[in-house]
């Protein structure tokens, strides 16, 4: 019965999720199939979700505070909301149009339905709403706190309309949330047909059964790490620019993500202490600071899923997690912190969860290319005179080596649910010819198991005024790393009119506006190898070069500094001003206790109450521990000119 009942749960959400593909009218949600479906509890647990179309996204969504938000609720209420403060995580960026409909059965609320789809534009500031470089969510574009779309089945035709006259495609907008309710709809009637089939106590025996078995399974497989804590440290890129000298200039640092994950008795603490500063572009991660949460959890759910394909998919999963959110760092910053290009960090996190599990286990695999850019194209149709905002393709890159098999070339289980779009259906919909769209041949990291290969995608204009808007390139300079004797997958470079005298690197892009006849060319990152020695991680000299430069412990003092004794509203400014500081006084040589001390004293913090060592995780918080706070002298250290938004295109990363 039990399995009975979950394949008809699994079916449902495929024929929300089947719905709304086919129902959506943008061509992101419709041929990249980047929106999600998934069945919760009344508490907020997922206990269904698609495995085969749609964002693979859902398990540990955190659903409780929608839920809450607009109780209590009538058959045929639908919520919706983007705004990621008011949803406690559930949202992570803006353009992400969450709806959830209550699933009564003999009048009595038992489940709730959910799903998201990504608009192509929400508003703000650049077409599709975004922009690494924005440094206030209300740049973003609107922001809707939880609302009720349709009452008791009657549509709240204002919401619509709030939601079509802040959008540069309304009518897009508009068919995607009919697509939605359509989705909602069909849980409703699915989930009616289940229980008059099987009785309303049996479907919700069902459900709690199911999510006690993944949670159970989940624990079984973490007792097969060998036990003990597993630390690794990554880095979303920053921006540097090279002077005419040959000088280095730092203009943004990169961004520290570290992780200590420690196994044991069933159960994985993610212990992200010494994690940056929430920072002031637009990768903040909005969590509500849950421990399980789905961008948090993900890769070991894809772990987990790896090891067992048996093993129910649902929140159970992640029972059997706790993690330590640092209050105020980029994992779990204030409200208002600008967060389009959150799937940055998000990656970056599965990179350092890959890096803690090839240590911890005997299986291990290499990381994938780092990253999901998406490129929006923006035009004014010249026969219409109507502004269009369309989807290039979803830039990933290679998968990493893996036990036994060499990584997937075009792909990585990090981004591997979106599809691709065809050239054909691209260039009806934009003024473009896609002159390139093929592997990139040799960019796989070396190994007994190489990595996967890239993607080059090279794209013209056929008119003047044609604005990109890429979002999400990454590991341009810091290689995806290689594992166990496997080598590191090439880096990726962003080209502007390839091989004319106008050639330029466009670092990671940003916005940029061509003209007929100028050229894009993206080549996305190869997948890290794996080797088949006992051989521990490289990383490719710039990263290497990094840590040199500036040592770890220094990194860590610097971050326990900041988030220690830092109001919070002026973390991230300060962070940023005083590693540009230290930066400037390091020059060409390395950062050393002598430079990071005068800098800290200088902003008024005390050394001396920081440590180069991390400290000993909590082995089991429930939520994040807010560190100390004290109102010192920290404002006198500035952010240097940093106001609006930032170059739309950067010099080399």
């Amino acid at each position: 019965m039990l399995e009975i009942l979950a394949h008809r749960f699994a079916a449902v959400v495929e024929e929300m999720a089947e719905n709304i593909r086919r129902t959506s009218f943008s061509i992101f949600v419709k041929q990249t199939a980047d929106f999600g479906t998934c069945l919760v509890t009344p508490d907020g647990e997922v206990f269904a979700a698609p495995r085969r179309i749609s964002g693979n996204l859902m398990i540990g969504v955190p659903a409780k505070a929608v839920i809450e938000s607009l109780a209590p609720y009538a058959p045929g209420d639908i919520g919706l909301s983007n705004d990621p403060d008011a949803t406690g995580g559930l949202v992570t960026h803006l353009p992400d149009l969450w709806a959830w409909q209550p699933l009564f059965i003999d009048g009595e609320i038992i489940a709730y339905a959910l799903s998201f789809v990504h608009s192509s534009d929400i508003g703000g500031s650049v077409p599709s709403s975004i922009d690494w470089g924005h440094t206030d969510m209300h740049q973003e574009g609107l922001l809707i706190p939880p609302v009720r779309m349709l009452t008791a089945g009657e549509r709240n035709q204002a919401v619509f309309d709030l939601v079509a006259r802040n959008s540069r495609v309304p009518s897009q907008n508009l068919g995607d949330l009919e697509a939605q309710v359509a989705g909602l709809r069909t849980a409703q009637r699915r989930l009616s047909e289940i229980a008059e089939s099987y009785g309303k106590s049996a479907v919700e025996d069902a459900i709690a059964d199911l999510i006690d078995t993944a949670s159970f399974k989940a624990s079984a497989l973490l007792d097969t790490l060998t036990p003990g804590s597993y630390e690794f440290v990554d880095y979303v890129e920053g921006i540097e620019r090279l002077e005419a000298d040959g000088s280095r200039v730092t203009e943004v640092p990169p961004t520290r993500l570290a992780l200590r994950l420690t196994v044991g008795e069933g159960r994985a603490h993610l212990d992200f202490d010494g994690t940056s500063p929430q920072v002031l572009e637009a990768i903040n991660l909005h969590t509500g600071g849950e421990p399980g949460h789905y961008m948090l959890a993900f890769a070991l759910v894809n772990w987990f899923y790896s090891q067992d394909q048996q093993i129910p998919y649902n929140s159970g999963l992640v029972r059997p997690l706790t993690a330590n959110l640092p209050a105020g760092s980029i994992l779990n910053p204030r409200p208002g912190a600008p967060c389009g290009v959150r799937a940055a960090v998000f990656f970056r996190i599965m990179d350092c969860v890959v890096g803690c599990l090839a240590q911890a286990s005997d299986r291990a695999m290499a990381p994938g290319a780092g990253l999901v850019a998406i490129a929006s194209i923006a035009h004014v149709d010249l026969a219409s005179g109507e502004r269009k905002v369309s989807v290039g393709q979803p830039l990933t890159g290679g998968s990493g080596g893996r036990p036994g098999q060499p990584g997937i070339s075009g792909t990585s289980y990090m981004g591997g649910w979106l599809r691709n779009v065809p050239n054909e259906v691209l260039e009806s919909d934009v003024p473009v010819l896609v002159e390139e769209y093929k592997y990139r041949r040799g960019s796989g990291g070396s190994g007994s198991q190489p990595g996967g290969d890239g993607l080059v995608v090279q794209i013209r204009s056929l008119e003047d005024d044609v604005t990109f808007v890429v979002r999400g390139l990454e590991r341009l300079f810091y290689q995806p790393f290689g594992v166990a004797g496997g080598g590191p997958g090439a880096p990726g470079i962003a080209t502007l009119n390839p091989g004319t005298p106008g050639e330029r690197n466009l670092g990671r892009v940003g916005s940029i506006t061509l003209k007929a006849g100028d050229v894009l060319r993206v080549e996305t990152p190869g997948g890290g190898g794996l080797g088949s020695g006992a051989g521990g991680f490289d990383f490719g000299e710039a990263r290497e070069s990094y840590d040199r430069r500036f040592p770890q412990p220094l990194q860590n003092q610097l971050v326990h500094a900041v988030l220690g004794q830092v109001p919070s509203a002026r973390q991230a400014a300060v962070y940023r001003a005083l590693y540009l500081r230290i930066d400037r006084a390091a020059g060409d040589g390395v950062v050393t206790q002598a430079v990071l001390d005068e800098a800290l004293e200088a902003a008024g913090l005390d050394a001396a109450r920081v440590s180069g060592e991390m400290p000993v995780a909590d082995p089991a918080p429930d939520k994040a521990h807010p560190p100390g706070e004290t109102r010192g002298e920290a404002a006198k250290v500035e952010a240097p000119g940093r106001t609006g938004t930032a170059p739309s295109i950067g010099g080399t990363a």
